[in-house]
């Protein structure tokens, strides 16, 4: 069998397994990789890992960082949704935006008999990053659109998604580590655009109500001791000659290697212990838990770069949020940010700590757009400029960008001043160890660097 280099795979047509490579790969990192090597994958992104949350739906980021200074005209634009103002949230670094009481305080905001399991406590130390008036120039109101825009990084709306790449698979294709397929990972078992181009090495796992994974193994009949052993060894029997065909030899590579790769995420989950209890009934929190578990993992060490995971349910037209009562909000966002969202990042990021790990994990969260400034009967539509956040250990707490101008609108929208692809261009440079020129290279242009990562 010939040897297949990683200049071979990225050039040679790897696309054709690129695609669909939902097969774990032989990890470098794993016993008998050399210390040379080992280093050598760690130099970029120094063993960093990226997870990348997508809150799919458009959510209403003015219902989640509430213009407090500017509280007057945040009301009057959303008499029966709007957050009653003795509610918010103190917002480290800013004396002008805060915190809705969902994200901050978790299901003690839906319930004061609860207990307080929201993002307050990271925020109050540094360690989440609010970017203001995200977006994109001529936005696009179509979730399909927007979604592709933000998945690939290119604004033109009239690409079809057939032809478009995603931003971390250009950067996987580029300088991951094409002899590991766990190199990126999508959760749910399927891998989003946002991880795909040719080259690229992805995985796609899905996870059950424990938070392991699932469907991700070399499955046998466990009713016959020695079939597993058998069918192992039959598998491992290819031909050590070259073939006639380059897709053929990598093929039998892929293969090879993908058996040795589910026994290692197996092993992954099978060695993680945690003093942390994740929410139950919330497959938001079990992803997340798959998470940690393969991340946190030193025996083997799957070295995997950048994690992918999505909740939805945000895009709001009716029942969003209610705050007749204060003290027990009911609506579909409230709902969503303090019984799923926050209690899960918050048992997550304890988690990492726990494992000594919150330093080398950074938390992205993003949605395709935002909400227009005016509710309609009982929600919001569509609209374009929202906040993405960033939390993590490295994370350079604080508000970056221009508040929200309520008045100053775009026939009823958030006018855009940050372009989404520096928050991109942002975690290249200096999270995943790139210099600007690569990062150039990989967003096909140049938008800045807006610090928020130590």
């Amino acid at each position: 069998m010939s040897k297949v280099t990683r200049r071979d795979f990225i050039k040679g047509g790897a696309s054709a397994i690129g695609a669909g490579m939902m097969l774990p790969v032989l990890n470098p990192r794993a016993a008998g990789a050399t210390i040379v090597r080992q280093l050598a994958e760690y130099s970029a992104g120094a063993g960093n890992i990226l997870v990348i949350v997508e809150l799919g739906g458009g959510i209403d980021g003015l219902n989640v960082i509430v213009p407090y200074q500017n509280y007057g005209a945040y009301a009057s634009a959303r008499p029966t949704l709007g957050i009653p103002k003795d509610l918010l949230q103190p917002l480290y670094g800013s004396a002008t935006m805060r915190m809705c009481p969902e994200l901050a305080l978790g299901q003690k905001a839906l319930n004061p008999a609860n207990a307080e399991n929201g993002l307050k406590p990271l925020a109050d130390a540094g360690k989440l990053a609010v970017i203001q008036s995200v977006g994109y120039p001529t936005p696009n109101l179509s979730h399909f659109t927007s979604r592709d825009i933000w998945y690939s990084a290119t604004v033109d709306a009239n690409i079809s998604t057939a032809s478009r790449t995603g931003w971390i698979g250009r950067h996987s294709a580029l300088f991951g580590d094409a002899s590991n397929s766990l190199d990126t990972v999508g959760v749910g078992g399927a891998v989003n655009l946002t991880l795909y181009s040719s080259g690229a090495v992805c995985a796609g796992i899905a996870s059950d109500n424990n938070g392991n994974p699932s469907g991700y193994a070399f499955n046998t009949d466990g009713g016959y001791g020695g079939d597993r052993n058998n069918q192992l060894a039959a598998a491992r029997l290819v031909d050590a000659a070259a073939s006639n065909s380059s897709y053929v030899d990598l093929w039998e590579t892929t293969q090879l290697n993908a058996l040795d790769g589910a026994d290692q995420v197996s092993q992954a989950a099978l060695g993680y212990t945690s003093p942390v209890t994740y929410p139950t009934s919330n497959s938001f929190a079990n992803g997340l838990k798959m998470i940690a578990k393969l991340a946190t993992s030193t025996n083997p060490e799957l070295g995997t770069r950048v994690f992918y995971i999505s909740t939805g349910g945000f895009d709001t037209h009716a029942n969003q949020a209610s705050y007749t009562n204060p003290e027990q909000p009911t609506g579909d966002l409230p709902r969503l940010l303090g019984n799923t969202v926050a209690p899960a990042l918050k048992a997550f990021y304890d988690d990492l700590a726990a494992h000594g790990m919150e330093q080398r994990v950074l938390i992205l969260l993003w949605s395709e757009f935002g909400r227009r400034v005016a509710q309609n009967n009982n929600g919001t539509d569509h609209g374009t400029a929202n906040n993405v956040l960033a939390l993590g250990g490295r994370v350079k707490g604080g508000v970056y960008g221009q508040d929200p101008n309520l008045t100053d609108l775009d026939r009823g929208n958030l006018k855009f001043k940050v372009d989404f692809r520096s928050v991109y261009q942002t975690i290249i440079e200096s999270w995943l160890g790139n210099s600007p020129a690569e990062a150039q290279q990989v967003l096909n242009g140049s938008f800045g660097n807006l610090g928020f990562i130590a």
